[in-house]
């Protein structure tokens, strides 16, 4: 993997996400990806992180995200470490506006021929009082 591939692979992700189209995303994830999310557990799998976010994304009326200062290396062509900014705005269909703004780290390792996210980590950014 080359660091221009994880960058494309970065944008992939967030653009699906963007979009609210999470096959993408369910594509680039491992069968036995860890993520901690911003929900205080850690999701064991791509089957239990893949019902929390259809259940997110069925939730919002719309969407907007994105990362900003990408961090993308890769080590000996076997990992692809990306570092990033998140910034998440969404309505809910009820009406309720959500901003959020946090970190990143995905790690992509190559399975069966194709680069999988096999670790994920969101965390917000509190906001200044």
């Amino acid at each position: 993997m080359s660091v221009k591939e994880l960058q494309a692979l970065t944008q992939k992700f967030a653009d699906a996400f963007d979009q609210r189209d999470l096959q993408p995303i369910l594509d680039m994830l491992s069968e036995d990806v860890e993520v901690f999310d911003h929900v205080p557990y850690r999701f064991d799998g791509k089957a239990l992180f893949a019902k929390y976010l259809n259940e997110v994304i069925a939730s919002l009326a719309s969407a907007s995200f994105g990362f900003r200062q990408p961090s993308c290396r890769v080590y000996c062509d076997e990992v692809g470490i990306v570092n990033a900014h998140d910034m998440f705005t969404g309505v809910t269909k009820d009406g309720k506006i959500i901003s959020i703004h946090g970190r990143t780290t995905l790690v992509f390792i190559k399975q069966s021929g194709r680069w999988k996210i096999v670790s994920a980590h969101f965390s917000a950014i509190p906001k200044a009082l």
